[in-house]
């Protein structure tokens, strides 16, 4: 009888144990305070205007992500992200110096050392490139804001996702232009191109898409001149210009580069139709900080331009925070590169969990509409089968007083081009 009672008593403990431990919640999943993303710009090199300019970007993103604004974008008013206990983001920044080889190095540190979520960088093309490629093996998600060589989204990559137009999208808008300059404006464009390129992957693909064009519209290519972006001199590429003219010079060029073509320009009083820059160099900050008035009158790709802003809130809204904190206004670069990181932000707080698979469901699942966009895009979609965002737009900017205004498409333009460009000597001397 004694032993019976001791089994009883036993079963019932061990009910009574059975019951406790399912009324138990299952420990939840600690979240992390931070959530690390790695950034790789040039923060040295030939192109480090560029890449500073995408730092203080990024550093503004992390600010409106981690506090709270009143802004009308996703999570600028929720202090870091909510649907992961309100983790703060946080950006290792690695400088990429311009080198393919030192980026793909970088990559593997960031994921093993740093343990990153997601990648956002390079800005140069071929940096970019070999990058996406070491998140690809890694399977770690890759943002891209700012490389516009067509290829990069045209290797199959999975992992890899790109928020800003191509140069074939950009190249297009170039023969849209002329045309429309023609038709609507009475404005004479000669048929005569030459196409000046920096010799690597970003000025290869451009002159390949430009050239095709070309073809297509029946222009006549008067010059093909690629060059090192290294370089430190440029008189043989300034001779084949001059004796190529007349024409449009359509220019692919670094930082430094673009400065040592224009003071070249001035020197050798070469003096085209116009000069249609394919964005980077000539509308880097440091462009204008080292030519001053001798900046004047070119014309530019951009995907960004303050003055649009007088029809889009938002970009004035944004723009005066940058402004605020450093002094100066947002381009291209820094809106490109606070566009992306937000659109990545956004993605990791809409995945379920931060395992890099999750990730990269959420960022493929992306809608964004225009009107939480300070670029001129009708959103961000991004293509399953290539990563690039098919809902992207270019502009065309001149520098006109010191300032890049739109100047194409004329609905969000509200100043007239100034076709052709004077010659050297019609302008005024020294600096605005």
């Amino acid at each position: 009888m004694k032993f019976l009672r001791i089994i009883i008593l036993l079963f019932v403990g061990a009910g009574l144990l059975f019951i406790y431990c399912c009324k138990q919640k299952p420990p939840e999943k600690v979240q992390p305070a931070t959530i690390k993303i790695g950034a790789i710009y040039p923060f040295t090199g030939n192109s480090a205007s560029a890449g500073k300019d995408a730092k203080a970007a990024l550093d503004m993103a992390v600010e409106v992500i981690n506090q709270s604004f009143e802004i009308p974008i996703p999570l600028a008013k929720s202090k870091g992200l909510p649907a992961h206990e309100n983790a703060r983001i946080e950006i290792v920044y690695k400088d990429s110096q311009g080198d393919e080889k030192r980026a793909g190095q970088l990559v593997e540190e960031m994921v093993h050392k740093d343990k990153v979520v997601a990648l956002i960088g390079c800005y140069n093309s071929a940096v970019t490139a070999a990058a996406s490629e070491q998140a690809e093996i890694r399977k770690v998600p890759f943002l891209n804001p700012d490389s516009t060589s067509p290829i990069l989204t045209q290797r199959g990559l999975k992992w890899f996702f790109r928020t800003t137009p191509d140069d074939g999208m950009f190249a297009q808008n170039f023969f849209t232009f002329f045309t429309e300059l023609h038709g609507k404006m009475n404005i004479n464009v000669p048929g005569r191109l030459i196409l000046v390129y920096e010799n690597q992957l970003w000025g290869t693909s451009v002159s390949r898409v430009e050239r095709k064009l070309a073809l297509k519209n029946d222009y006549q290519i008067a010059g093909d001149i690629p060059y090192d972006s290294k370089a430190v001199s440029v008189e043989t590429e300034l001779k084949q210009i001059q004796e190529a003219l007349p024409g449009v010079i359509l220019q692919s060029s670094y930082d430094d580069d673009a400065v040592l073509f224009m003071k070249g320009y001035k020197e050798k009083q070469i003096n085209p139709m116009a000069i249609l820059a394919m964005d980077a160099g000539f509308i880097s900050p440091s462009f204008l900080e080292k030519l001053g008035r001798d900046g004047e009158y070119i014309l530019s790709r951009e995907v960004w331009a303050l003055d649009i802003g007088r029809k889009k809130p938002l970009v004035i809204m944004v723009n005066d925070l940058f402004k605020k904190q450093y002094g100066r206004n947002m381009n291209g670069n820094s809106a490109r590169a606070f566009t992306g990181l937000m659109v990545l932000a956004d993605a990791i707080n809409r995945s379920r969990t931060l395992e890099p698979d999750s990730i990269r469901r959420a960022i493929l699942d992306t809608r964004i509409n225009s009107d939480e966009l300070i670029m001129p895009w009708d959103g961000v979609a991004f293509d399953p089968a290539t990563g690039q965002n098919n809902l992207g737009k270019g502009i065309i900017v001149q520098v006109q007083d010191g300032q890049y205004r739109t100047v194409w498409p004329w609905e969000l333009s509200e100043s007239k081009v100034i076709w052709p460009i004077p010659a050297w000597s019609e302008r005024p001397l020294g600096n605005p």
